[in-house]
């Protein structure tokens, strides 16, 4: 019977210990030993950083991809416009009435550099051009 008595008397003594420290608990008192709460925390806030990075990265490819897309409508269309007068100048040379007159050699110079210098300025459009060979 004894031993009840000193076994109840651990029992009420831990059960004080609990809410002693409940209570200490809900005064704003922490005991983290191990600092589990500071390494949750520290952990929590480098997700959010990295999520921010990632955000930012995806913003600008976003970003990045909408440009380009519109330089290349914008490239498209100038070569879809270069190409509706070239055919136009082109069938308007064939019809000219001098279209089957053989052109000065000074004229054929001039033509020339003014094509070399067309291509300098846009070497894309005269890829695979050739020399324009002189009449006459």
């Amino acid at each position: 019977m004894r031993a009840l008595r000193s076994g109840s008397w651990v029992v009420v003594g831990l059960l004080a210990v609990g809410l002693a420290l409940v209570a200490a608990h809900g005064l704003g008192l922490r005991w983290d030993p191990f600092d589990l709460q500071g390494r949750r925390l520290e952990a929590a806030r480098s997700r959010v950083a990295l999520a921010e990075a990632d955000a930012h990265a995806r913003r600008a490819e976003r970003d990045g991809d909408h440009a380009v897309s519109r330089e290349v409508t914008a490239a498209r269309d100038t070569e879809i416009e270069v190409g509706r007068v070239t055919a136009t100048a082109i069938q308007q040379a064939r019809d000219a009435d001098d279209a089957d007159t053989p052109l000065a050699p000074d004229r054929v110079r001039r033509l020339d550099d003014h094509d070399r210098e067309l291509c300098r300025h846009a070497p894309a459009l005269c890829a695979g051009a050739g020399k324009a060979e002189s009449a006459g």
